[in-house]
């Protein structure tokens, strides 16, 4: 992807962040038997959550080996795999219980992420549930109003693409979905509040 696993390597060497408890909420729904996958997992930091809660079938999933090799350092207990998630899912169809997608969705024109939830959706088990969070077409601090304009709401700055979703996307994107809850949210974690969509769909 235009060596921007490589830019995810740099931002992965100078900075770090904390869970911000985002998926606690959500635990009710899962088994601890299920087999679970964290797309985009960055540091981890869900992936990780569960692991402390008894669950043992997770694997933190990222583009960036730099990430993965720092994870395979400092958490030699949590499962890792490196891959593409705008390329084919390496799992079997009807495979994962429960894939979790923190702020990695929104990188996408929205054919790609159609794409990308239709993968998401052929791996998922009947019943099994995708739980995320991507960028607000309302985020007042984020959108990169000087980068170049590719489709709405989907910008290019040079080095990495964002997009930004309004909730009347979500219609079609999570259309082979039952859409149990999706509300626009802020988040405290950056320099300035973020605006974002969290989600909780299940394969019907």
């Amino acid at each position: 992807m235009n060596n921007l696993d490589k830019y995810w390597d740099k931002i992965h060497l100078k900075y770090t962040s904390t869970y911000d408890n985002w998926f606690n909420k959500y635990i009710h729904l899962l088994n601890k038997s299920d087999k679970i996958i964290e797309l985009g997992c960055g540091r981890a930091y869900t992936s990780l959550y569960l692991l402390n809660n008894g669950f043992s079938d997770v694997t933190a999933c990222d583009f960036s080996t730099e990430v993965i090799n720092i994870l395979n350092t400092e958490h030699k207990e949590l499962n890792t795999s490196v891959f593409d998630i705008s390329e084919k899912l390496p799992f079997k169809d009807d495979e994962i219980n429960v894939i979790i997608a923190d702020l990695c969705l929104h990188y996408f024109d929205s054919k790609k992420t159609k794409e990308i939830l239709n993968e998401i959706y052929r791996v998922l088990k009947s019943g099994g549930y995708l739980i995320g969070r991507v960028n607000s077409a309302n985020d007042k601090y984020h959108i990169p109003l000087s980068a170049k304009v590719l489709e709405k709401n989907f910008y290019y700055d040079g080095e990495i693409y964002k997009k930004f979703f309004e909730e009347k996307e979500f219609k079609e994107l999570f259309e082979n979905f039952k859409i149990l809850s999706l509300e626009e949210k802020h988040m405290d974690r950056y320099e300035k509040p973020k605006t974002l969509w969290e989600f909780c769909i299940k394969k019907q």
